[in-house]
């Protein structure tokens, strides 16, 4: 198995505006492997945003290691030894931001364009995943035109055009109803299946377990296996 992510005795202390210290991760051990999906439960403001944050990159743990890629990442890792992986990670935020100016076809369009997709290549990209994923009715709205599934399905859409490794999901079902969250758990395992992408899930969501290889509950700090 090709090793995507490795967590070595992880910690994570957060201390709020108040001085109060919280321990999010406590001596955390975790590999992801291509082609898995890990699922994280826990009870609201256990952490478990922050947990991706750092599976991302974007927090460095207070002790032990985080390997992305097979690169160590430590606080003072500069910038550019870091952006050329940070491509190869997609970020699904339970409300993802899409600007209000763009539609939807020129929203994709950029995305494609930011991986060095042609523009020619970068219509192609969309129009096939579009059609894919039956958006198509989709292209000429603006997102204040769009539901709140249809946001998180346009968003899941942009980061499948980039190819990505690594896909972190963030309670990407939080505010769906059931047809909703069917169609992104059913885009979520064809990226798995088709691109072997390596998937890390934040969510209260129960069905997602039925597609995961490995599940977790973090509660006070102890990521536990379930």
């Amino acid at each position: 198995m090709k090793k995507i992510v490795e967590l070595k005795d992880v910690s994570f202390d957060f201390t709020s505006s108040r001085g109060i210290a919280k321990k999010i991760l406590s001596n955390t051990n975790l590999v992801i492997n291509k082609n898995e999906v890990h699922l994280i439960t826990g009870p609201s403001g256990s952490g478990k945003t922050t947990f991706l944050q750092i599976i991302a990159a974007l927090r460095t743990p207070s002790s032990g290691t985080v390997e992305i890629f097979n690169q160590k990442i430590v606080n003072d890792t500069p910038l550019a030894e870091t952006s050329h992986f940070r491509s190869k990670i997609g970020y699904l935020f339970q409300t993802p931001y899409i600007p209000s100016n763009l539609t939807v076809e020129e929203f994709l369009v950029i995305q494609s364009s930011l991986v060095g997709s042609t523009l020619d290549a970068a219509l192609n990209s969309t129009k096939e995943v579009l059609e894919r994923f039956e958006l198509q009715s989709f292209t000429l709205k603006k997102p204040k035109e769009l539901s709140g599934g249809e946001k998180q399905r346009i968003a899941l859409a942009s980061l499948l055009i980039r190819n990505i490794d690594l896909l972190l999901l963030d309670e990407p079902t939080g505010s769906l109803d059931i047809d909703n969250k069917k169609i992104v758990w059913d885009m979520i395992k064809e990226l798995r299946d088709e691109k072997e992408t390596a998937i890390v899930v934040v969510s209260h969501d129960k069905s997602i377990s039925k597609i995961a290889d490995y599940s977790y509950i973090l509660n006070y700090g102890d990521l536990q296996l379930v």
